[in-house]
């Protein structure tokens, strides 16, 4: 369906058909009528939750509209005819639906009434029919009040509230009506804009899918390159590096002050706008992102190119500097990164794979950080083009943004012997601002037939995965693997965001999942189609999100750069005596708690431990042994102390039966697992300073005396020996 224009009566006043209706003393082409639509809708509308619209008013599609500009690319394609958001906190919207004549007396009042009571307003014809209207407001703390107005006209004139009605869901600005009717405001565009920032001076908050309100951030392209002109290729390496800081501050504020030898010379704006677009391609090398930050940019900053025009900034501006920039720059090859070999990149894709089989083994919840942790350690791989890779916990706090060194421990764990193999033993004390744990995943055989990459993993910006929701990270990566766009449903459940592979997503997982793609979308990530299917995209960021990202990673660099320095400077941290007085504390609570016990259960509880103990393999075996042993240091005890004290605890008697026992069920054992039995035992002597064990007599030996006077003799030389601690040291458990 083609728009059309709808009319408007003589006697109205003036609607903004092109440039030339400006206030008087202004530049006449500093902005278009799109433009300063679109601006308006920026800042009218709060950056959450758009909405597609289908043939009728209460049509709602189910597509997650993840922007203002994604929502606007879609109308007209597949059932959307229009979008509709929500109006910022401050804003309302009245909604007056009575054709004819009765439309413009009410909308002449409503509007008498607004300029009275000092309240910015601007008028738009809702488009359905002629007499009905959009009357859009900025009452602030005065909301309450205008609903009241509306109230008590309406009650006055006898009308419905589907007649006339205050509302904060509305059609924006750029939106046609369903119908297909394009409607403009009416007045001076550009004024209404100066106007309402002086009353809203701040923009909407920016909430990537955060609580308390499911939010989707406006302000973001999705389109790519522009039409009307051939864009230069850039060979340089994308995002090389962040905007300085003198051109940062130009895009955000207009300050052309520490702009140096590109500061304006007799008010030409020439000399700024060229040194932006410059450091735009050294820092950043994509015309589409640059001139999205142009457009967001302040309205003092970049004026001759947003009134110019894309086609002419690319044509004269972009394409001039990416010429001089690529016959400056080095070689391309060798700015580009190490590409890895067929086996490298075929044993990643199969730890990826792996990793995914791993993730369905862990709750929902755990999930996310897993993929995350693992991902990471997969890209460092690729990166460095080898299968082994150092893995410092505080590097990959950096990388994921996950602050929980626990979380990340346990993430490293599960993926130890699934995955790869967690090397520990390269850690050095002696040398720690170059050692650190290692992980390796091992080669694979068969890999002759690998397909080219079919989707290169585009570079994110530092901090950008702490802004975003957990499960962003998830979607993205499920996004990559597909070959085709996804429906939300089908995404939920392939991104592991149900309980399990058969479950069907519950409203909590879509809602989950719609605000996690929708913040995705708006870290330029991925983007929906008008079918309500996700896919993954390479598209320009907000620059509020960069700015938000940097600000995360900053602060969390600065963090972990102290420490780091004070770890290899071998300084004491309160963290690590912190963590010793919790211990010993938790063993403290513990023991009263045992104490606390009646014998029968004690002997209750051994009883059933041991029990399970026993049915273990020896390995596992003694790998409890040493948990349980590394616990009691880690809590401030000795091992040789504590292993004293047990003996202490036996009679002769049950020392001597205990002995027995363990022989018994050491000559049932084969001869293999005799010999793994003697080598843990000596391996957890060694590593905790165990005394060795002594000779027990054997079970043809009878250890006590068939008469009563010899099995009394016995026992005085057995409590003869308990006088020497020199004797006591040298007996050890069997």
């Amino acid at each position: 369906m083609l728009p059309t224009l709808t009319s408007s009566r003589s006697n109205d006043p003036e609607e903004v058909d092109g440039v030339s209706a400006v206030s008087a003393g202004s530049r006449p082409t500093a902005v278009s009528p799109a433009q300063a639509l679109t601006a308006l809708d920026e800042w009218l509308f709060s950056p959450t939750e758009w909405h597609a619209l289908g043939s009728s008013s209460n049509d709602r599609l189910p597509i997650a509209i993840p922007s203002l500009q994604a929502g606007i690319g879609l109308v007209g394609k597949g059932n959307v005819t229009a979008i509709f958001g929500r109006l910022r906190e401050g804003a309302l919207a009245v909604d007056i639906d009575q054709p004819g004549d009765f439309g413009y007396l009410i909308r002449d009042e409503i509007v008498d009434w607004l300029q009275r009571s000092d309240i910015w307003h601007l008028v738009r014809p809702s488009g359905g029919a002629d007499g009905r209207f959009h009357i859009f407001t900025a009452p602030r703390a005065r909301c309450d009040e205008v609903k009241e107005f509306v109230a008590a006209k309406r009650d006055e004139l006898g009308l419905t509230h589907n007649d006339l009605n205050a509302r904060t869901s509305v059609r924006p600005l750029s939106s046609p009506h369903r119908s297909g009717a394009v409607t403009r405001p009416t007045g001076d565009l550009r004024d209404a804009l100066r106007r309402l920032k002086q009353v809203l001076p701040h923009a909407p908050e920016l909430v990537l899918g955060r609580p308390p309100r499911r939010k989707a951030p406006p302000k973001r392209r999705t389109s790519t390159q522009h039409a009307g002109a051939d864009v230069a290729a850039l060979t340089l390496q994308r995002h090389r590096r962040h905007i300085s800081p003198q051109w940062r501050r130009y895009l955000l504020t207009g300050d052309t002050s520490a702009l140096g030898s590109y500061r304006p010379v007799d008010g030409t704006l020439s000399l700024p706008e060229l040194g932006l677009t410059r450091e735009l391609v050294w820092a950043i090398g994509d015309a589409d992102l640059a001139w999205q930050l142009i457009r967001e940019s302040h309205p003092a900053a970049m004026v001759k190119a947003r009134a110019r025009g894309r086609e002419w900034w690319t044509t004269y501006v972009w394409n001039p500097s990416v010429e001089a920039a690529e016959a400056f720059s080095p070689t391309p090859a060798q700015q580009s990164p190490r590409q890895p070999s067929a086996q490298i990149a075929a044993a990643i894709a199969a730890a990826r794979g792996q990793l995914r089989d791993l993730m369905w083994t862990q709750t929902p919840r755990s999930r996310p950080a897993l993929l995350l942790v693992g991902h990471h350690v997969l890209d460092r791989m690729l990166a460095t083009t080898s299968l082994r890779v150092p893995c410092p916990e505080r590097d990959l706090v950096k990388d994921t943004g996950i602050t929980d060194r626990k979380t990340i421990r346990v993430a490293l764990r599960l993926m130890n012997g699934t995955i790869g193999r967690l090397h520990t033993d390269c850690l050095s004390y002696s040398e720690r601002d170059s050692t650190s744990f290692e992980f390796e995943i091992d080669a694979v055989e068969a890999c002759s037939q690998i397909p080219p990459p079919r989707f290169h993993t585009p570079p994110t910006p530092r901090g950008l995965w702490q802004t975003l929701p957990r499960a962003s990270h998830t979607l993205w990566r499920t996004l990559l693997a597909q070959e085709t766009p996804l429906p939300l449903p089908e995404l939920t459940t392939e991104a592991g965001l149900v309980n399990s592979r058969d479950t069907a997503p519950t409203r909590s997982n879509l809602a989950a999942a719609r605000r996690a793609a929708i913040a995705l979308a708006q870290a330029g990530l991925a983007r929906v189609d008008e079918q309500g299917h996700w896919c993954a995209a390479a598209g320009p960021r907000s620059v509020r999100v960069e700015e938000r990202a940097q600000q995360a990673y900053v602060r969390l660099e600065t963090q972990i750069e102290a420490e780091r320095a004070a770890y290899r400077s071998q300084q004491t941290s309160d963290w690590s005596a912190q963590r010793a007085r919790a211990l010993k504390a938790q063993k403290a609570k513990e023991r009263a708690w045992w104490e606390e016990l009646s014998p029968a259960e004690r002997g209750q509880r051994r009883a059933r431990w041991g029990a399970t103990f026993e049915k273990l393999t020896i390995s596992k075996q003694a790998q409890v042994k040493a948990r349980l042993a590394r616990s009691r240091i880690a809590a401030g005890g000795k091992e040789s102390e504590h292993h004293q004290a047990w003996m202490n605890s036996l009679s002769p008697d049950a020392f001597l039966q205990r002995s027995l026992d363990r022989r018994a069920r050491f000559e049932k054992l084969g001869r293999e697992e005799r010999g793994l039995a003697v080598s843990a035992w000596a391996r957890h002597r060694a590593e905790f300073g165990l005394p060795a064990p002594t000779a027990v007599p054997s079970p043809q030996e009878a250890p006590w005396g068939d008469s009563v006077q010899i099995r009394d003799q016995l026992f005085l030389e057995r409590q003869l020996e308990l006088t020497h601690p020199a004797a006591l040291a040298t007996r050890a458990a069997g």
